[in-house]
């Protein structure tokens, strides 16, 4: 899952296909304006939407490798490869979208435990290191949201908060005149989590609902028998039977 939200910047998200770039700009996770540009799309058309991504008309760019080369976009502030591509080269063109003229970026590349080759290749070939992140949890992602408003917010116009006078007042009204509460319902809005309370979300498969736990082995072990053989001396059955997966950690 790909989950996206106002104010980090412009973007650019890779998918390796045409109708995976047509999919994404679809999906009701991304809350932004967002375009598309790929091969079947007339060259002046995606002549158009460059154009329009360079003068900040929208903020997430999904692109197949048609923009990961031979086009000048300054000022990317990430770069989202949905999945890692299948040569190193193609990495290469794809994060150089961002942190170009010495300023600073980031890339994020969504991988697989399959595709767990294909990072390594990129690593060793390229001659760099990746840094391993978990999947985040739902209140992690509306803390980045929360910050990325803060300094959206710095830049509204103090001349235009008058027109806003008795939407304030009657916000805070329908709080019981606790301004807190009625900031914080304002944020919560803006952050587009507000419907639902969100709940915890495995590290592992990013399955909601789901806890991930760790377990510290304090000898070698050769195969995941003995942790079950474990888990099932320990603990109740319903626990047992309730795991999803397991997966093998090296230290």
């Amino acid at each position: 899952m790909l989950t996206i939200y106002g104010g980090i910047g412009r973007t650019i998200i890779f998918t390796s296909t045409k109708a995976e770039a047509n999919t994404l700009i679809l999906s009701t996770k991304i809350n932004q304006d967002i375009e598309v540009m790929h091969g079947d799309i007339a060259q002046t058309q995606r002549e158009v939407t460059l154009q329009r991504f360079k003068d900040h008309k929208f903020s997430v760019l999904v692109a197949t490798d048609v923009a990961s080369r031979g086009l000048d976009i300054p000022n990317v502030d990430l770069v989202i490869q949905v999945e890692p591509p299948k040569d190193v080269e193609t990495y290469i063109h794809r994060s150089g979208r961002t942190a170009r003229a010495g300023k600073a970026g980031t890339c994020i590349t969504f991988w697989t435990m399959k595709q767990k080759m294909m990072i390594q290749n990129v690593e060793r070939r390229a001659g760099l290191k990746f840094i391993a992140i978990g999947i985040p949890q739902p209140k992690d992602v509306i803390r980045a949201t929360s910050r990325d408003t803060i300094k959206q917010l710095k830049t509204v116009n103090d001349d235009l908060l008058d027109l806003f006078t008795d939407a304030a007042d009657e916000l805070i009204a329908i709080t019981d005149g606790d301004s807190r509460k009625a900031l914080l319902k304002a944020l919560a809005f803006i952050s587009g989590c507000h419907k639902e309370k969100m709940s915890e979300r495995s590290l592992l498969t990013g399955q909601d609902k789901s806890i991930t736990f760790q377990m510290d082995m304090t000898r070698a072990f050769h195969g995941m028998g003995l942790v079950w053989s474990l888990l099932r001396r320990y603990l109740p059955e319903k626990i047992v039977t309730g795991i999803k997966g397991m997966r093998g950690l090296a230290t």
